[in-house]
């Protein structure tokens, strides 16, 4: 089977387009269409349905771009690998981890991760659940920093960590639940508030009615809950700072906490030495360690 041949119809499944993967490809649609013939003859094979007025795969078609994806995600891990080698000289470790963890936690642990390991170069990113897997399918990010999160790949490794407790936090003064019926609650659309949200109106006894839509990060919830405009529902690590300096006032803390950190990365790179000492760090490392002193 010709490498180039299987280029040109995995990007034409991508696509699901002669047209677009020519344009990618920066080729002509007849080449990309004389190429994948090529292909089919090849393997004996009849990959697309050319009887279709759309995009349509045969059996063997969908089985071969199901496999074909597999290979050019290898193929993309190296490439991104030995571009790191030929800019670095030596291995450096890409780190990505979602909003929620990024942004208030990762950089402690990247501080604390530099003073034991200085040699270790790195980047980070910063991104959601499914660009992380993404990423590190594609070999852009070597390890990934999520929440729970369910992930069916036999490629993938995923190693649980620390615990998270959540908490409901406000700067408005409350004196007591009955109060919260007339102080809306900004609420970000995760699972995880969502869940926790479900156990507090249990808690109180009524349904929260009033409520703000908040399409934004946990930085964008803290600095509407400083300027007064209601309550909400977050991770204790991302507000503890807050707490401690009497900006933010904890008016209710979930006894179980049944969340916690998971380190996503690719099985094969486990034993590379900067992603191994990075995984090896991060288990012994207590995520809440600060705020439990």
């Amino acid at each position: 089977m010709d490498i180039h041949h299987l280029k040109i119809f995995f990007e034409a499944c991508n696509e699901k387009s002669f047209t677009k993967a020519a344009k990618k490809l920066y080729i002509s649609q007849s080449a990309v269409s004389i190429q994948i013939k090529k292909l089919e003859h090849t393997l004996g094979l009849q990959l697309i349905e050319r009887n279709s007025k759309n995009f349509k795969l045969t059996f063997a078609g969908k089985e071969l771009f199901k496999m074909s994806q597999d290979v050019f995600e290898r193929i993309s891990r190296m490439e991104n690998e030995m571009k790191k080698i030929l800019q670095y000289k030596k291995g450096k470790i890409s780190i990505g981890a979602t909003h929620n963890i990024g942004e208030p936690i990762l950089p402690r642990i990247m501080i604390e991760f530099r003073k034991k390991f200085p040699e270790i170069e790195f980047d980070l990113y910063i991104k959601n659940k499914e660009s992380l897997v993404k990423h590190l399918k594609e070999g852009t990010v070597d390890i990934a920093l999520m929440e729970e999160y369910f992930i069916e790949d036999k490629e993938i490794k995923v190693i649980e960590t620390d615990e998270y407790p959540f908490v409901v936090v406000t700067s408005v003064d409350v004196e007591s639940y009955e109060d919260l019926k007339e102080v809306p609650l900004l609420k970000r659309d995760t699972l995880l508030t969502t869940k926790y949200l479900d156990f507090f109106e249990k808690i109180i006894g009524f349904n929260l009615e009033k409520r703000i839509a908040v399409n934004g990060s946990i930085e964008t919830m803290k600095n509407l809950l400083k300027q007064g405009l209601g309550f909400a529902i977050l991770p204790y690590y991302s507000v503890y700072e807050e707490v401690e300096k009497g900006i933010l006032k904890t008016i209710h803390s979930f006894e179980k906490s049944e969340d916690r950190f998971q380190i996503v990365l690719i099985r094969e790179n486990e034993d590379k030495e900067g992603i191994s000492k990075f995984v090896e760090f991060l288990k012994n490392y207590e995520i809440m360690s600060d705020i439990k002193k």
